[in-house]
């Protein structure tokens, strides 16, 4: 919820350019739940190591280091740009400090969908559905 708060308050800044008061309010939520969701990532991050055992091991492989850096440094031009008002940057890193953190976790989740049980491989439809579902979206792409 934080996360969600974060982006609503980034893209709110840039919308109501024609207001300032209320600008500045969306500016302080910003910079506040985004404050806040450093440390709560971090709490989350040692959780996941008792929780969700297997969620943590993929969260600490080869390609998390990177990953984790770079959504770090967004976080960062995110709230440097809030700071210096520089609205649009901001909701650019945040997109991108978001869309990095749903790419980790499917990442760390992957070829599960919900562990252990659901797949990617076991939940997908049957082959003659994926067809059937190819040709109905052809054809209404058409129309």
């Amino acid at each position: 919820m934080g996360l969600f708060a974060f982006l609503a308050a980034i893209y709110l800044t840039l919308d109501t350019k024609d207001q300032l008061d209320l600008q500045n309010d969306f500016r302080r939520r910003a910079l506040w739940s985004g404050l806040v969701l450093a440390p709560v990532a971090g709490l989350v991050f040692l959780a996941a190591k008792h929780g969700a055992p297997e969620l943590y091991r993929r969260l600490t492989d080869w390609w998390a280091p990177a990953l984790l850096t770079l959504t770090s440094l967004m976080a960062v031009v995110a709230l440097f740009a809030l700071w210096r008002r520089r609205f649009a940057l901001a909701r650019i890193a945040a997109i991108s400090q978001v869309t990095l953190i749903l790419v980790g976790w499917c990442l760390a989740q992957y070829p599960n969908l919900v562990t252990p049980d659901v797949t990617i491989e076991n939940a997908r439809a049957p082959d003659v559905t994926l067809r059937l579902l190819t040709v109905a979206l052809g054809v209404g792409a058409m129309i």
